[in-house]
């Protein structure tokens, strides 16, 4: 009787069945509405936006938390919103990555002394943590 073994060299390595799943993304998956003071600090800043463009702030104030599109953007749409009440309502923040923070709010608009005439409104922004401190990079009116 002759016993056959493999050679080392020629056959190919072992491998289990099935194969191993590789991850789908390089990076952990995003995290969703994360709590806690970086939430805060964006909501912090969305009522400040908002006070600005209702003229209870200027906007100035607010020009080392915004990038330059973002708050050459803010003073047109203030100059255009002026009698005009702003109250955010709620916020959806996206961590895509340990410095990027995605956002999406609903805030209500109406009228100065007609608040029952409201009308609600969509943003959509994206926050950067630079040096240590939050970069608003984006942030957009959703729909007209």
């Amino acid at each position: 009787m002759v016993l056959l073994s493999a050679l080392p060299d020629y056959e190919p390595a072992v491998t289990p069945w099935p194969p191993p799943r590789k991850p789908l993304l390089p990076h952990p998956a995003p995290v969703w509405d994360e709590p806690g003071p970086t939430r805060d600090t964006v909501w912090r800043l969305l009522t400040l936006l908002l006070e600005s463009l209702d003229g209870r702030r200027p906007l100035p104030q607010l020009r080392t938390a915004l990038a330059t599109g973002v708050y050459e953007a803010m003073a047109t749409r203030a100059r255009v919103t002026t009698g005009r009440n702003h109250r955010l309502i709620s916020l959806h923040t996206c961590r895509t990555s340990p410095e990027t923070l995605e956002l999406a709010a609903s805030i209500r608009e109406w009228p100065t002394g007609r608040p029952q005439s409201w009308r609600g409104r969509a943003l959509a922004g994206r926050m950067e943590l630079r040096n240590d401190t939050w970069l608003c990079t984006f942030l957009r009116p959703v729909g007209r």
